[in-house]
């Protein structure tokens, strides 16, 4: 009787291991990252771009545009920031990077991807440079093989950030 009290004890443990195990990697599965904000509309050239981010699975870049009062001075948001700004619910800052367009993408192989974000980020003004626009690359870090790069710009008239965020799986 006691070996079967053992026994059940012991399936019992591996049991509770197993499921506080899947608890965890589920809440990592769960952060959520906002690309759109309700109240703001994704700028035209951001909607037609058919370009794949090359990863272990590969994924389509989504627009975003997200309101952020720091593009009228022209400031770009901080790491925590910009996690206020994609994760209302979960803290990011500390697994937020950020990378030149060039260190992101050192083949030349996302060039339409970038063009479509300097040129939404001027939009609405036809006399501006595109090749002027700034844009930075920010890698968020969601686990350990889980990350999405935000290819931002400022859209300092209409206050927000403008760009694409890719999903990746890099194992």
């Amino acid at each position: 009787m006691s070996s079967s009290d053992a026994y059940m004890s012991f399936l019992d443990k591996a049991n509770a291991d197993l499921n506080a195990g899947r608890a965890t990697q589920q809440g990592t599965d769960t952060t959520r990252t906002e690309t759109v904000d309700a109240t703001t509309q994704i700028p035209t050239p951001l909607q037609s771009v058919d370009s794949y981010y090359i990863s272990d699975t590969d994924e389509p870049f989504e627009p975003v545009a997200l309101l952020w009062k720091g593009a009228k001075q022209g400031v770009w948001p901080s790491p925590d920031q910009l996690s206020g700004l994609i994760s209302p619910n979960a803290d990011l800052g500390q697994a937020i990077s950020t990378l030149s367009p060039s260190s992101f993408d050192p083949k030349n192989q996302y060039s339409s991807a970038l063009r479509a974000v300097r040129s939404a980020a001027v939009e609405r003004d036809e006399n501006a440079d595109q090749s002027a626009v700034e844009v930075k690359v920010y890698r968020v870090e969601l686990s350990s093989t889980k990350l999405e790069y935000w290819v931002l710009a400022l859209d300092a008239p209409e206050g927000r950030v403008v760009g694409l965020r890719a999903k990746a799986v890099e194992s």
